[in-house]
Formats: structure tokens, sequence, C-alpha cells
């Protein structure tokens, strides 16, 4: 049973990335469609039922603790699409199983087939809906005082972690209040602060992108604040070189690629800085292939969770936003990117999961 879970969670994963005619989609369809057809036989039933009831699994009346990564991915897949029961029967064909991994990975229409049938499918509010009613905004205050933390440090070199902790844990609480699992976040752009603005969203992506795993409490907390910090190299950087309206090269280039050392240097050497932090800090430019990158490694190898899913966050906000050199790209050019450089720059894995939890694009 874990491995057919397993296994659908893998090959939405490709549909999310590929098309749907691509070679890797074809081959994660076969391997679940035998893998299903394995359990079946195994069991000797004609079909399987997956109910979400609360936070739990439940198939064939046998609770699933969510044990391992892609059993909750599994279950954050179907909640996401509001399907709180998923059977699947003898006789399921590829055209079926492609029509239900594209609706699982892309959002397409729902619809229930000869070996496929969904259950209690609410269907998704317009933007007037309760989801927006229960959205709440960031505290203002919150921003102000973390805004002035990060300009103390640019002037000073001194910031206080103690601020920065607060602001991820009401990071937290804006996130737990909402329905949605990534809070829009056009309303902090109105800052001018560069830095400042990017390290807040990536923070915020991050949260979402962790609790989508199930990560909760004190250990969220700490890849929120991790990510917040992650730049905090580039505070140390010339605002000439920052906004440098065009491609860097030589020294300046040398310059801003230094920024991920001094970061992580610079919160190694504050009063109970968190270990997350530093190792973010260093790590958020490497490549999950290992391949060179910045910093350069003695040894290569691959960056952890936190790092990989701050890379992708850090990406696809830098993509997203005005910039002295640069117009922000389409939500979907940006996507397209990510999707491209996955399993080179960015985790496969993360990268269609973060996918999946972008709110839908506004017609």
């Amino acid at each position: 049973m874990e491995t057919l879970i397993t296994l659908i969670a893998a090959a939405v994963t490709m549909r999310t990335l590929y098309p749907v005619n691509h070679p890797r989609v074809a081959s994660a369809v076969m391997q679940m469609i035998v893998a299903l057809h394995d359990v079946l036989e195994r069991r000797r039933i004609d079909s399987l039922t997956f109910l979400i009831v609360g936070d739990d699994l439940v198939v064939e009346n046998q609770i699933l603790r969510k044990s391992n990564l892609s059993q909750r991915q599994f279950v954050q897949l179907l909640e996401r699409r509001a399907i709180e029961r998923l059977t699947l029967a003898a006789g399921l064909g590829e055209e079926e199983a492609h029509a239900l991994l594209t609706a699982l990975a892309v959002g397409q229409p729902i619809e229930n087939s000869a070996h496929v049938i969904f259950g209690r499918v609410r269907v998704t509010f317009d933007g007037d809906s309760k989801d927006h009613r229960d959205r709440q905004d960031l505290d203002p205050d919150q921003l102000n005082v973390a805004r002035e933390a990060f300009r103390r440090f640019r002037k000073d070199r001194s910031v206080s972690i103690v601020e920065m902790e607060k602001l991820v844990w009401g990071f937290i609480d804006s996130l737990s209040r909402s329905t949605r699992s990534v809070l829009p976040l056009s309303k902090l752009k109105d800052h001018d602060e560069y830095t400042f603005v990017h390290s807040v969203n990536v923070s915020l992506l991050v949260l979402g992108q962790a609790r989508s795993f199930g990560i909760e409490g004190p250990m969220l907390h700490s890849f929120g604040l991790a990510a917040l910090l992650h730049d905090i190299g580039k505070l140390m950087v010339p605002v000439a070189v920052l906004n440098h309206p065009g491609k860097l090269e030589g020294e300046q280039w040398s310059i801003m690629q230094s920024h991920a050392e001094q970061g992580a240097w610079y919160l190694s050497e504050i009063e109970n800085s968190p270990p997350m932090s530093v190792l973010v800090a260093y790590e958020h430019h490497l490549r999950y292939d290992c391949k060179p990158a910045y910093p350069i490694l003695r040894t290569p190898r691959q960056p952890s969770l936190v790092s990989r899913m701050t890379s992708i966050a850090d990406a696809y906000d830098a993509m997203s936003t005005v910039r002295p050199y640069q117009q922000p790209l389409l939500r979907s050019a940006a996507i397209e990117i990510l999707k491209k450089r996955a399993d080179s720059f960015y985790d496969p894995l993360l990268v269609a999961n973060f996918i999946q939890l972008l709110p839908p694009a506004q017609p």
C-alpha cells in the first residue's frame, strides 16, 4: 500500500513538471497502474478506496498514519482539490490514469470515469468567497519593526534575532488563520526596500511549503526564520552593486556571490543564532545536482531540505518582483523556468509541490 501511494505521488510530481506525453510521465503512469493491480490482486478485491478523515488517510477501513513524505504529499494532493474520497478500480487504464494525474497535478476539471471515482468534491469559491473573506493580512506593526531591524543592520551591523523570531511567529499565525496554503503577497510589494520585502516573501513561501509536508511548531518556526534571514549577507553588499542595471561581471559579481558566506559568518557570530539560519544563509545558492555553484565547496554535497525549499522560493519571488534591472515575469513564465531547472538547480519533488501550492492565476 505504501508503495502504491508513493508511486501515485511520484506520478503526480512527474505530471506537474512535464507534459502528458513525456516519457517520464508515461513511465510513472505504468508503474502506478501495475502497483494498483498488484495491491488489488493481493487483497483479492475489485477496487481500493482512499478516504480523508480529519487529518488521517483511511484505506479500506484501515487508518494509515502519515509516516512518510509521500503519504503526506498524497493527502495534500487530495485536500488541495477538495477530494475527500478517491476510488481506483481494477481495469484502470492509461487514459484514465493520465486524466487522474492531470486533475491532481494541474487543476483541470475533476470527472469520474469507469475506474476512477471522486467523492464529495466541493466547488472552488471565487474571489468573493469565504476563502477570500477569511484571509488575514499580516500585522503592519510587525513588518515595520522587522523592517527597522534590517535598516539598523545596514547602518551599524546590528540585528536582533528576537525581533525576527517574533515576526516569523506572526507569519505562522497569519497562515494558520488563512484557508490558502500560501498567502497572496501583493500588498508587501508596496514597500520600497527590495531586500527586506524579498526576505519576507521568501519566508512566507517557505512556511507554506513546510506546512504542506506536515512540519509544525518550533521546527516550522525555524524554517521560516532561516528563510527570512537567508539573504542577510546582501545587507553587506554595496547598494550600487545590488541595484546595478544590468548583468554583474568581474569584481561586482564576486562581491554579490560573497553574500552567502558573509551572511553565514555574520549569523554564526550572533549569540543564540539558530544553526539552521546559518546553514540556509550559506547553502541557498547551492544546486540540487551538486554541480558547481556558490559558495564553492571542497566536497560537493546536496543542500539541506530547508535550503532546497528556500532556493525555490528565492528564485520564484526574484522572478516575480520588479527590480532595478528587470521587469517581473508572469507567473506562468516563472513556473516554466522552475520546471526546466528541476533536477538540476532545484529538487523536482519540491518544485512540483511548490507549483501545486500556488493559488490559481487570476483571469
